[in-house]
């Protein structure tokens, strides 16, 4: 595949894929379906860092996919805390009911903070430098989803945690409920072990060092065959953006909280909703979309070439 098709066949799926899983997670109010589709969120940003094809980028990328991973697995082990605790991960049903979970509760709020892209963790660097490598253009778009997706971990916390904002109206048979997930314990536990709270701990703590140790970055790089220019760093204009994401985030956070207990989602959010049943059939159906879109993109620079 020649290079230029290769660029405009990753970059236009990774902005889709960024934009659709950013959408998406705003939408849900199953804890664990929220967080996965801001999984596929970045991994659209992962994708249209690779796609720019130049080397600062894909080692950001490296970077930002390390930080990522400790973030996203931090944020779904408190996940489980909640539902052996509570027996639930709907966002609704548990609106106030974990005030007594304070360490759990932070971890939360930082795990927001560093998906947003807040200095000085990894997914922050990482972001920074693939802004920087990809223009104004690519900036926007990581700003932009980095803030919804952080945002809606927010969200979570300020109902679930704080009880903020007054309790969403119960929608029954709402496909992203969460009241059907099995605990992963016997019954549900009255304690939460500090080794459950540990692992989180130290899963954010992996992502902090990520964005702080000198030379990791490029020793990233070089584990997936690319060396960058120059070592990741921290420049202002990163640092800014990064503040700007996680800034936007929480201001979105907060104006969801605020909302009317009895507010209906976007019209044009619904036929996104709908596409995304979570029957495996369907998914199957999209995978194959997607890999016939990839092969349009590419095919008529193969043609030319």
């Amino acid at each position: 595949m020649p290079a230029p098709d290769a660029e405009r066949a990753l970059v236009v799926l990774g902005t889709l894929t960024a934009l659709v899983g950013a959408v998406m997670c705003w939408q849900q109010r199953h804890i664990k379906r929220f967080l996965a589709f801001s999984t596929v969120a970045h991994t659209g940003l992962f994708l249209v860092g690779i796609g720019l094809l130049k080397p600062e980028a894909t080692g950001g990328v490296a970077l930002y996919a390390l930080g990522h991973a400790g973030v996203k697995a931090a944020l779904f082990a408190c996940t489980g805390i909640l539902l052996d605790r509570y027996g639930s991960v709907d966002e609704h049903e548990l609106h106030g009911r974990a005030r007594e979970l304070r360490a759990v509760a932070v971890l939360y709020v930082v795990g927001a903070a560093a998906l947003a892209g807040l200095p000085p963790f990894g997914t922050g660097l990482g972001k920074s430098v693939t802004e920087e490598a990809g223009g104004v253009g690519f900036a926007v778009l990581f700003v932009a989803v980095s803030a919804v997706t952080g945002g809606a971990v927010l969200r979570v916390a300020a109902r679930v945690f704080f009880g903020l904002g007054p309790r969403p109206l119960d929608e029954r048979g709402c496909e992203t409920e969460g009241e059907d997930e099995e605990p992963e314990t016997q019954g549900w536990i009255g304690r939460v072990p500090a080794t459950m709270v540990a692992v989180p701990a130290l899963l954010l703590a992996g992502s902090l060092t990520a964005g702080m140790v000198p030379g990791l970055g490029t020793a990233v790089g070089r584990a997936f065959g690319v060396e960058p220019d120059h070592m990741p760093q921290w420049t202002p204009l990163g640092a800014l953006l990064g503040l700007a994401s996680a800034a936007l985030g929480a201001g979105l956070s907060a104006a969801s909280v605020r909302a009317p207990a009895h507010r209906e989602p976007r019209p044009w959010t619904e036929p996104l909703r709908r596409l995304h049943s979570g029957h495996i059939g369907d998914y199957v159906a999209w995978l194959l979309m997607g890999t016939a879109l990839l092969g349009a993109l590419a095919l008529p620079g193969v043609l030319t070439g």
